[in-house]
């Protein structure tokens, strides 16, 4: 699995600046899914959360939005997903403008954990891991902690992509009752 941090984000920044479509590979390719599982924690769908996130990272190509990004290149990334997903939650009407207000944007923290709290951490995602199904442990497994494309998992799985997304949706959905999402991306 992908380590993520301080450092890989300097690394997208300098490449955007260098070699904006190396960079942009780089971070879509560290981030895509990052911020999948961070909007279905605001939309409670995979799918939404795909075409939220995908809308992103197409408007931030287009636009050019990596030049203008200074400062915390992380919170950038976070609050533009979260405000896009809220955004889409009141056009379709799925969710009040008092809640809307209310949702506050949770970035993941970058820090490094020291081994005692990451085999800590390992521990407590392997025993929420086993709650889930056969199916669901698969499609975690190969989309989250393999950093897999749906469409690649879905052939390794011999099921269709709708099926893998909606075993992947439901892991999610248990996973999140009780344990930070954000922690997949930093465990193994």
């Amino acid at each position: 699995m992908m380590k993520y941090g301080i450092e890989k984000d300097r690394e997208i920044q300098e490449l955007l600046r260098k070699s904006p479509e190396e960079g942009f590979r780089m971070l879509f390719e560290v981030y895509h899914m990052q911020l999948c599982v961070y909007v279905v924690q605001l939309t409670d769908s995979f799918q939404l959360a795909e075409d939220v996130v995908q809308d992103f990272f197409v408007n931030f190509w287009e636009k050019k939005y990596y030049r203008q990004v200074v400062g915390n290149f992380r919170s950038y990334l976070y609050t533009s997903v979260h405000n896009a997903a809220l955004a889409v939650l009141k056009k379709k009407n799925l969710v009040s403008m008092d809640l809307l207000t209310e949702i506050p944007v949770e970035i993941p923290q970058t820090a490094e954990l020291d081994r005692e709290e990451l085999e800590a951490r390992e521990k407590e995602l392997k025993k929420r891991l086993e709650c889930l199904s056969k199916q669901e442990l698969e499609a975690v497994q190969r989309v989250i902690l393999e950093n897999k494309k749906c469409v690649e998992a879905a052939m390794e799985l011999n099921v269709s992509v709708n099926t893998l997304k909606t075993h992947l949706a439901r892991a999610l959905r248990k996973l999140r009752k009780e344990y930070h999402l954000s922690l997949l991306f930093y465990s193994f």
